[in-house]
């Protein structure tokens, strides 16, 4: 495995069959690059381990219990032979050879300081999806409560935490989506990795803003498009959408407070308290008042 160059990873909770398709499009595009493909079932309970096991040539990483997303791809990285980590989620596609587009990229000696890079995402009807985003800010919340309505184009070029890619410039981002990050192998070794207190979400975010700390850019690269059908791992979204509410809540307040402080954590959860009970009273809606509480136990 000496002469692999990249390592695809791929998280597997429960959809193990689009982590074959996700498979098969890595498999039709990846031409040039030499690469290997890296699952990490994450304690599914169903037949995934099985179907994915009996896919040739693919290293399978089975957990007796979930480690959430961030652990797992940690694990990935761990059993990885390439250069390069090529971070992508069960529910992507390739449409092209990624994978010879970034390795050059990234190869460049004036790109070393370029850390991560992604693609342009598309959803099933190649629309544009969020491809990155902002870091989180004090700021941003406040936008959320109503300003963004305002001053749009302000909010998304500083403040918004998820942006469709509307230019075909290769450019400095914040961070790019956890749905395909690129990423060198020396420098996610240094860093530690994903921070395993994150269960689900903002590990990407959290990881490249370490990243740019210590120097390192993230950089989206339009020219690569991959398919990202966000939500499709959930099939019964109305009833997840709490459940993902709570994970996505928990997880911002934790990057708060792990890269703005405790002060700022806090100021953040009242903001965002408020304005869930507010909802609830204007709308009369319960979810509003389970967010409240989800908030306010977060």
């Amino acid at each position: 495995m000496a002469d692999v160059t990249v390592s695809f990873i791929i998280v597997n909770f429960r959809t193990p069959d689009l982590v074959l398709h996700c498979i098969a499009s890595i498999r039709e595009h990846t031409n040039t690059q030499p690469y290997e493909v890296i699952v990490i079932d994450n304690a599914s309970g169903d037949d995934s381990a099985e179907k994915l096991a009996s896919v040739p040539g693919v290293t399978l990483v089975a957990n007796a219990k979930n480690v959430g997303f961030g652990a797992a791809n940690n694990q990935g990285a761990k059993v990885a032979h390439g250069r390069y980590l090529f971070f992508l989620n069960s529910d992507t596609l390739l449409l092209c050879d990624a994978a010879d587009r970034f390795v050059p990229f990234m190869d460049r000696p004036d790109n070393a300081h370029v850390g991560c890079c992604g693609g342009d995402l598309l959803d099933e009807k190649m629309e544009k999806q969020a491809s990155y985003g902002n870091f989180p800010s004090l700021m941003g919340i406040i936008f959320e409560m109503g300003l963004h309505r305002f001053f749009r184009r302000k909010f998304e070029e500083e403040f918004s935490i998820g942006v469709k890619n509307e230019s075909y410039q290769e450019r400095a981002v914040d961070y790019v989506s956890g749905a395909d990050m690129f990423v060198r192998r020396e420098l996610f070794d240094k860093l530690g990795g994903f921070d395993a207190d994150f269960f689900l979400y903002f590990e990407e975010t959290e990881f490249a803003y370490r990243m740019k700390k210590a120097g390192y850019l993230s950089m989206l690269l339009p020219a690569v498009q991959i398919v990202h059908l966000e939500g499709a791992s959930h099939q019964t979204r109305a009833l997840m959408s709490l459940v993902k509410a709570k994970y996505f809540e928990s997880s911002r307040l934790k990057f708060f407070r792990k890269t703005k402080g405790a002060a700022t954590a806090l100021s953040v959860k009242v903001l965002l308290a408020t304005q869930a009970l507010v909802r609830a009273c204007w709308h009369r809606d319960r979810y509003y008042l389970k967010l409240f509480r989800i908030l306010v136990k977060s």
